[in-house]
């Protein structure tokens, strides 16, 4: 089953390179340009990781992650965002990131962060170790 990915930024073009990029790459997508409908997509989709602006009208995406997590929401979030100073990177792992990309950045370090947090945070495993008990799952 493909994972699907919501990606939340008001930047039309890097919305559509982002969704273009994650297709190719074998996932499941949903955009927004705002926040208005995320809760209702959270609750109707099987959304395994957020990718955030924290630049967004009406809201800043960290605070409305932070606020969502309240809310009993805990899907992985990867913020994606212009605002590259040292705090505004801390900032944001305390409002509830996961990890933290600044623009502009590299395609390819992009699709290695996503998958390396998807592999992190999947409900499934290839492999499960208990101790010295190893059981390799088929697929």
């Amino acid at each position: 089953m493909k994972q699907t990915i919501l990606i939340v930024d008001d930047e039309e073009d890097l919305l559509d390179l982002i969704d273009y990029t994650l297709k190719n790459a074998g996932y499941d997508t949903i955009t927004c340009v705002n926040t208005n409908n995320i809760r209702a997509i959270l609750d109707e989709e099987d959304i395994s990781l957020i990718l955030m602006d924290r630049n967004l009208p009406g809201v800043e995406g960290s605070q409305f992650i932070q606020l969502i997590r309240k809310e009993g929401y805990n899907h992985p979030v990867i913020y994606i965002s212009a605002k590259s100073e040292s705090s505004d990177i801390v900032e944001g792992f305390e409002r509830g990131g996961d990890d933290y990309i600044t623009k502009p950045f590299n395609i390819n370090e992009f699709k290695a962060r996503v998958s390396a947090m998807l592999r992190r945070t999947s409900k499934t495993q290839d492999v499960i170790k208990y101790k010295d008990i190893i059981y390799q799952c088929d697929k």
